[in-house]
């Protein structure tokens, strides 16, 4: 869709900055399309779901934000401040459950188990004592 300028056309400045505005609206509608498509949610996991799912609302709410912005209300006295905090809380929420199963060790307990035990060794007989043979202990366990 091309805009026609008439007698603003001269104003080159003008026509840049709303050709670049509606070349930035088409590229957002492609992008929403694109992320809007369900085939491409059903192959996330559940973690890319949560941030999939903070990461649209965000944009949304940042693409009022800048509505508002253009029909010229001010943003800090909507109720869309507030639903960027709570969101900012979410966000900042995921991260933490994220860093908690990154950061926090896990102690697989099978292994520990063979890792003890392997290394508990005492001699089995007198024969193999003269040798300097060890095998395992048994598990009293």
């Amino acid at each position: 869709m091309e805009v026609e300028f008439k007698e603003l056309a001269s104003d080159a400045n003008l026509v840049a900055k709303v050709k670049n505005f509606h070349k930035s609206t088409d590229d957002i509608n492609n992008h929403l399309k694109l992320a809007t498509n369900p085939e491409f949610y059903e192959k996330l996991s559940n973690s890319d779901k949560l941030k999939y799912n903070l990461l649209m609302s965000y944009s949304l709410n940042t693409l009022f934000w800048m509505y508002l912005r253009l029909e010229g209300e001010d943003p800090m006295k909507h109720e869309i401040k507030s639903e960027n905090e709570r969101l900012k809380q979410y966000m900042a929420r995921a991260k933490q459950i994220k860093d908690r199963d990154t950061i926090m060790p896990r102690v697989n307990r099978e292994v520990a188990q063979r890792f003890v035990r392997s290394g508990l060794w005492e001699c089995r007989s007198d024969k193999d004592k003269s040798k300097g043979m060890k095998g395992p202990r048994k598990n009293t366990t």
